[in-house]
This record gives C-alpha cells, structure tokens and sequence, in this order.
C-alpha cells in the first residue's frame, strides 16, 4: 500500500469525486516547510500536493472499506489499516510509536488513566487506548510472532524518519530565536490541529459514497497518513 515514503497506494477499483475545495493549502504550505522546503512554498504547489494527499487517501478509504467488508466489521476503524501495513514493518513500527505517543497525550490531556467503554462509531478515539487495540489485532493476525516484535524492538532503524530528524537539525542550526519559532510552528502543522477531526473529516468525504463509514479511530488515522503523505 505504499511507495518509498508514504503510506498510501494508488491501485483501487472505486472511483470516487473529489471536493475542488482547498481547505489546508495553508497548513500543508507550512507542513512542507517544515519537511525541508523553502520558507513560503509556491500556492500552486501547496494545492497540487493537497489534491494528491485527498486522491490518495480516498483511494486508501476505499482500500480499507473493502477490508472492512470482508471482516464483516458495521465501520472503518483502526484494524483495517493496521492489516494494510502487515507487510511493511517499518512503516507499521512508525504507525505504531505514532499511537503511543497519541496515547500518552490523551491520558496527559486527561490527567490520568482512561476508563475503557464500548467502542462505537461515534466514540471519540481517546475513549480507548490506541495501542491496546494495536495489539490486539495484531496478535490475532500474527501467525510468526513478527509483529507483535514491533512493540519491543527498539533497534530497527528507520531510515526516512532519521532522514528527516537529521534535515531539521540541519536546518536550524543558522536560525535566530525569531526564527527558529517559525519553523518549530509550521513543524506542528498538521490536518486536524486547527480544524480538529470534524474539518478533516468534510474535507475528505465530501462527495463519496461508502458502503461502511470510517469511524473517529479511523479518521484520526487518515489524518496521520495524510501528514506521511506530504513529508513524501
């Protein structure tokens, strides 16, 4: 489901129209410099790489609809993705720390533990651990162990995400205070900072059609593949 960088894949047999709208051409404009490209991004290129990130995740729904279809599953959640990556581990280990961190910032936020409650469409994704999830279906697919491997082995290195890491030192070592603020706000861009789930969630699905409807896991999700998307 994905080429050097990402963590999306072209390849589905739905056809889906696209909103013309561009609602985070200022967010990815910031996102991209914070990846390494120049202080202010050409407009035109911002929406470009923002129409690329909305046809690519629109393919990946689709890709995890159909997943979601064959588990027999009432809406799109966490698992769906989690058996899209099975086969990359690098990414799957990345997508993995990226819920633990989601993790210590809802219980950080929260002041404590989370009590654990049903899971529904409609429940917000901090109403049940992420990783406790992760782990759960992973361990259901797992036939060799090599999966669940991912939760303890630390020493697999990531390339891409040291690539990047070592870019932004780089880049700021030059910079003055005023600066360096500047570019440590645009590394915070992302496509729910602003707008939280619900903006993201009309960007992406307005004007497709969908057998089985994401749920708030799964958005949150998207939102992640779509940040992985433009750092590609």
């Amino acid at each position: 489901m994905s080429n050097k960088d990402g963590n999306t894949a072209p390849g589905s047999s739905h056809q889906a129209k696209t909103n013309p709208q561009h609602w985070f051409t200022t967010e990815i404009q910031q996102m991209m410099y914070g990846f390494g490209d120049c202080r202010k991004p050409l407009y035109d290129t911002a929406v470009l790489v923002e129409e690329i990130v909305k046809q690519q995740m629109i393919s990946l729904l689709y890709q995890a609809m159909d997943v979601a279809i064959m588990r027999n599953a009432r809406f799109i959640g966490l698992e769906e993705f989690l058996f899209l990556l099975r086969k990359d581990k690098i990414k799957l280990k990345r997508f993995l720390q990226y819920m633990g961190l989601k993790d210590l910032k809802a219980i950080a936020l929260k002041g404590g533990e989370e009590e654990e409650s049903p899971e529904t469409p409609d429940k917000p994704p901090s109403a049940k651990k992420r990783s406790r999830m992760c782990h759960d279906f992973l361990s259901s697919i797992d036939q060799t162990g090599e999966l669940i491997s991912l939760f303890e082995d630390i020493d697999e290195k990531d390339e891409i995400k040291h690539e990047r890491l070592l870019r932004a030192e780089l880049r700021t070592r030059g910079m003055d205070q005023k600066q360096y603020m500047e570019y440590f706000e645009a590394r915070q861009a992302s496509f729910n900072r602003r707008y939280k789930t619900q903006r993201f969630k009309e960007w992406l699905l307005t004007g497709i059609n969908l057998e089985v409807k994401p749920n708030p896991h799964a958005l949150e999700v998207l939102s992640y593949f779509s940040y992985e998307t433009v750092a590609q």
